[in-house]
């Protein structure tokens, strides 16, 4: 895996300003560089960061305002800037929620065991395995959606069909169209809020029937 490059995106609506400083502080040292989508309605997610005592020189700050936020969308603004920062040279790339804090070594931990596998995807869950075929799959075994790392060399990209749900299990049935995903056993990432924004967000609630009506109609099953 020597010469690979390490990116991480990180989309954000910049309100969890301490709780994006940690995420920040802890996957930094683990690659070259961070990009946080900044979906806030102000833009001022680097602002709020340093008013709380950050400065991250390696952090990179690009805007996309899209509201109501279309999360595949963000991913994939992430993803565009990622590939051409690596300009041709192999790469993979974290995707993780502004709440989501990895331990130490985890971003080499994942890709050791994609690189093993020949996987195109991976990440932690309850219970390990490696996924070679599209298909339902249960919730301890499934890519997780909140901290994952996409290999560069798969060309995955989102679906922005799935504007708020469903879009990592697509991204997981994607990987494993192009070599697998692989889920390691004992997740050590501390998520800290799931469900959070669903839950305060009626227009996002809503949109959560509609995008898993969209990977039936894609996949023809359920995700899970």
């Amino acid at each position: 895996m020597t010469g690979v490059r390490r990116y991480a995106v990180i989309p954000t609506r910049g309100d969890r300003a301490g709780t994006l400083g940690v995420v920040i502080d802890r996957i930094a040292p683990q690659v070259d560089q961070v990009v946080v989508i900044d979906n806030s309605d102000d833009g001022q997610a680097a602002a709020r960061l340093a008013t709380v005592g950050n400065q991250f020189e390696a952090v990179l700050f690009i805007r996309d305002p899209q509201q109501p936020p279309n999360l595949s969308a963000l991913w994939n603004h992430g993803l565009r800037v990622v590939r051409q920062a690596a300009a041709g040279e192999p790469y993979r790339v974290a995707v993780l929620n502004d709440d989501a804090i990895v331990p130490v070594a985890w971003f080499e931990t994942v890709a050791y065991a994609m690189h093993a596998h020949g996987c195109a995807a991976g990440g932690f869950g309850v219970t390990g395995t490696v996924h070679r075929t599209p298909g339902a799959t249960r919730l301890d075994q499934r890519l997780p959606g909140y901290a994952f790392i996409l290999e560069g060399a798969a060309d995955l990209m989102a679906d922005e069909r799935f504007q708020w749900w469903c879009g990592d299990n697509d991204l997981d049935m994607q990987a494993r169209q192009a070599g697998g995903t692989v889920v390691l056993g004992g997740d050590p990432v501390r998520h800290l809020f799931p469900d959070k924004s669903t839950a305060e967000n009626p227009v996002l609630q809503a949109r959560t029937a509609v995008d898993m009506r969209l990977f039936v109609e894609k996949w023809g099953f359920r995700p899970w």
